[in-house]
């Protein structure tokens, strides 16, 4: 054993010493200056003649590139005044506007000052990357409006965006009802609903996913029809479980039949008194709150129920009194007055007091003592839509998307972590992220339908029964 930790040492120092370092020498004087930050020397030499175009060094800029990288708008702008290429591109075809905005405390006179020279915000490098792409990840600062105002667009990030993530959730549709022999409201019925968004906004959307998941939906349920029209809760937390499934239909367009007729006989019997609906109150945050179970519900019958007016007013006058504790219970709030026609004054007020939970980041987060995360922030930015209280241009709906934009991962989902109780065995669905693959699923659509409705004057889900 000890001789073989000698050896792994000997060439651990051997590979050191052969090693071959790149020379990081700066190729000029003025370029060696700036990368010290030493403004008086730049200054020095640029009035003795040294060229401010001349060498490339590390990433392939020239010396403005680096004035900036120091975030020194005294020496970028020295090196300007001597007639440095503003409009130059290093290696992989980044400007020295991207560059600009890197820094997390960006300057906005040097971002302006480049902006007014000629830079254009919308020029992509090798990457497809854009100065408001870098910019945006460090959230919906100054320098975003900036570049906005400028004439750069976030639409084709969020295009991608969302066409990434629905073609995650249509690739792992089909895999989690391989193991596990039934349709879900995180696998199927919130991605119908996410794929139905980005098809109304003229994204990409694979047609043959969202046919799955409604078929796949109503064999789930159709071999229990009798029971459901009977109102035997033959299905668990069925205000919830099976309204999903209906809201999830009534995104595809999916037509009233004797399936859906029974799942709305079903949801129609849970209702109390009070106008709330039964809810099991135990998986957070999907199965966690009477405010989801009532707004799901109150979507679920208008589509699919036979005379829901009756019931949906009582659920309005609850949702319009609650008091919700939850982030869930919020926006499940907003939801549900929004779909059941609430007086603007009511809907105004909720949307208020959710917009007044949102963080400095931009996102929303399940409860105050957790982070900001895709589910939460997806939802609320659906709640504000489809109450009508926000518009693409709001300052908080900007702050939201931005969020979004920067915390999706690279495979297009968003991690969201799991809080519920983990009665219900794991199995592997195909979607990212283990354990927590379920409910980032959820968020994942939540953050997928948000980002399509920001691009569309037509929410999804905001016109009533087709019946």
């Amino acid at each position: 054993m000890k001789s073989n930790r000698c050896l792994a040492i000997f060439f651990g120092v051997a590979a050191l010493a052969c090693a071959q370092f790149p020379d990081f020498t700066p190729p000029t004087p003025l370029i060696g200056a700036a990368l010290r930050n030493d403004t008086a020397e730049v200054k020095r030499l640029l009035n003795a003649g040294a060229n401010p175009n001349e060498g490339r060094f590390v990433g392939g800029g020239t010396p403005i590139f680096f004035a900036l990288m120091q975030h020194n708008r005294e020496m970028a702008e020295a090196m300007i005044g001597k007639g440095a290429d503003v409009k130059a591109t290093d290696a992989s075809g980044s400007t020295t506007l991207m560059w600009a905005v890197h820094d997390d405390a960006a300057d906005v006179a040097m971002v302006n000052k480049l902006i007014a020279l000629g830079v254009d915000p919308a020029v992509k490098n090798k990457n497809g990357e854009t100065a408001l792409g870098w910019a945006l990840r460090r959230g919906y600062t100054p320098v975003v409006e900036i570049l906005k105002k400028a004439g750069a667009s976030d639409g084709e990030m969020t295009k991608q965006s969302v066409e990434k993530a629905v073609a995650l959730l249509q690739k792992s549709s089909p895999q989690f009802v391989k193991v596990s022999g039934c349709a879900s409201c995180h696998h199927q019925s919130l991605p119908l609903m996410a794929y139905s968004a980005a098809k109304a906004t003229g994204y990409v959307a694979d047609p043959a996913g969202s046919d799955y998941a409604a078929k796949i939906t109503i064999a789930t349920f159709k071999p229990v029809s009798a029971e459901m029209a009977a109102g035997k809760p033959n299905v668990p937390d069925p205000a919830i479980s099976v309204s999903y499934a209906l809201v999830g239909l009534a995104a595809a367009n999916y037509a009233p039949d004797a399936t859906t007729d029974a799942m709305a006989r079903l949801v129609s019997v849970q209702q109390k008194q009070d106008g709330t609906f039964i809810a099991m109150e135990a998986r957070p945050p999907m199965e966690s709150s009477v405010f989801t179970a009532t707004a799901l519900s109150v979507r679920a019958l208008q589509v699919y129920g036979k005379n829901p007016e009756p019931q949906v007013e009582r659920a309005r006058l609850w949702l319009a009194s609650a008091q919700p504790r939850t982030m869930e219970d919020r926006t499940m709030q907003l939801l549900g007055l929004a779909w059941s026609n609430a007086k603007p004054v009511v809907l105004h007020k909720a949307a208020q007091a959710l917009l007044a939970e949102q963080r400095p980041d931009g996102g929303w987060a399940q409860l105050s003592r957790l982070d900001s995360d895709a589910y939460a922030t997806g939802q609320a930015m659906v709640a504000l839509k489809m109450a009508g209280t926000v518009t693409d241009a709001d300052a908080a709906w900007q702050r939201a998307k931005a969020f979004l934009l920067r915390t999706q991962l690279e495979d297009g989902s968003w991690l969201v972590h799991t809080r519920t109780i983990p009665f219900q065995p794991y199995k592997e669905s195909g979607f990212p992220h283990g354990k927590d693959q379920w409910i980032s699923a959820s968020g994942t659509s939540w953050a997928a339908w948000a980002l399509s409705l920001g691009a569309s004057d037509k929410p999804v889900l905001r016109t009533q029964a087709r019946r």
